[in-house]
């Protein structure tokens, strides 16, 4: 029951009409990203201040190293979502086998002598000082992997569940491959990309309750077979209906006191207190928006969201609007990937889900996190600018640019 199809079978629109607003997202998407992300390097060189000073005294040329660093990721990611964004979408199309197996292979390197464990989870592999985080890059490959065979699939057609054996092999895969290192956080935010990208293609409801109650059952497992789950869980609903405490404070706590003490328009950049040594652990990484809410108040945090609202904007327009239904595919796994772990990182930064550890898209430290979320980005341009007549109208705007910039150089 399936069957190779290219246009997808919603009903039809104005050509002119989505190639006005692919171009509209495509700069929608460019410019927010952009903003983040540099708002992002400048988080992380206030959140890093306390420790780079410390090490100033321990280790000397050590001060700043771990911020400029990640200016390098930053940088390169760039390149990379300017390449990605370049290449044709087909060859994405062709190629989602080779990325995902990839993909998991790498992942697969965190059992070997190269994998590192931080805060429990193997979920790293070192090359000297340089660590890596493959999980980060296989969610990009499942996206394309799953945008790829479910593109595939015909719209509106009956399936047997046999028909879904690729899409659950890829997500099972995935998920199974980041499990292996342990570290659940991750892993549940690999099953929202598949459930949510089964969602767009018409999973059957019968089976979605089934899949639900057995991915029940196996988050329970994986959090009883966890001595550091568990107290997680047990913070968590501790601190749902009691205040935070100073006798033994967990890292929701710090990050409920830094967003009381920011205010509405915070301390200050740089001047936060929660990030010093001994408060908050994971200022630079998952609690970095605990970070922006002290030194930027409330009023930072609203420019944050709203910067990752528009990204999500751009990519669910780009969604609804791209006439194939691969580009559809990979627009919308971005959306959910990217969007679904910011949300999941502000309710853990804000003490409404329990502590899982996942970064802020384009603004914690960590190399592979902004590197794939980038690349993630680039894709989803080139998915956009494979909408026919989309690339002419930026050769149009930037002829226009050009002819004004001249009129301007005649009349000065």
């Amino acid at each position: 029951m399936r069957e190779r199809t290219e246009k997808s079978q919603a009903p039809s629109i104005p050509e002119e009409r989505v190639r006005n607003v692919m171009h509209r997202s495509i700069l929608l998407l460019v410019v927010a990203t952009a903003i983040l992300t540099l708002l992002g390097l400048l988080m992380v060189f206030s959140a890093i201040t306390p420790g780079a000073v410390r090490a100033e005294y321990e280790d000397g040329p050590n001060l700043f190293r771990s911020a400029y660093l990640q200016m390098a990721y930053a940088a390169i990611g760039t390149v990379l979502a300017v390449i990605c964004a370049r290449i044709p979408l087909a060859v994405f199309q062709r190629l989602w086998g080779l990325a995902l197996g990839f993909g998991i292979l790498l992942q697969g390197l965190v059992l070997t002598p190269l994998g590192a464990s931080v805060a429990g989870n193997r979920n790293w592999i070192a090359f000297g000082p340089i660590r890596l985080q493959p999980s980060e890059f296989l969610k990009l490959a499942m996206v394309v992997a799953l945008a790829a065979v479910l593109g595939r699939m015909v719209q509106g057609a009956h399936f047997q569940l046999s028909d879904w054996s690729g899409p659950i092999a890829i997500t099972g895969a995935s998920i199974g491959a980041v499990l292996v290192g342990g570290d659940m956080g991750t892993a549940l935010i690999f099953l929202l990309i598949g459930v949510g990208m089964f969602w767009m293609a018409g999973f059957p409801g019968r089976y979605f309750l089934i899949s639900g109650a057995l991915g029940f059952f196996l988050v329970v497992v994986l959090i009883f077979s966890s001595r550091s789950r568990i107290t997680r869980i047990q913070d968590f609903f501790q601190n749902l209906f009691t205040l935070p405490t100073g006798q033994t404070p967990s890292q929701a706590d710090y990050a409920l006191w830094a967003f009381g003490s920011g205010g509405p328009g915070g301390s200050g950049l740089g001047t936060g207190i929660e990030k010093w040594p001994g408060n908050l652990a994971e200022a630079h990484t998952d609690f970095i928006f605990a970070v922006v809410g002290e030194e930027l108040g409330f009023f930072g945090c609203a420019v944050v969201i709203v910067l990752l609202g528009t990204i999500g904007y751009a990519l669910l327009t780009i969604c609804m609007y791209h006439p194939h239904r691969f580009g559809r595919f990979v627009a919308g796994g971005a959306t959910l990937w990217l969007c679904g772990q910011a949300v999941a990182n502000m309710f853990v930064v804000t003490g409404l889900l329990p502590v899982f550890g996942v970064p802020l898209p384009f603004m914690s430290q960590g190399g592979s996190s902004v590197i794939s979320c980038l690349m993630a980005v680039g894709v989803c341009v080139a998915a956009a600018l494979a909408v026919p007549g989309v690339k002419e109208s930026f050769r149009r705007s930037s002829s226009l640019a050009g002819r004004v910039r001249a009129v301007i150089r005649r009349t000065s």
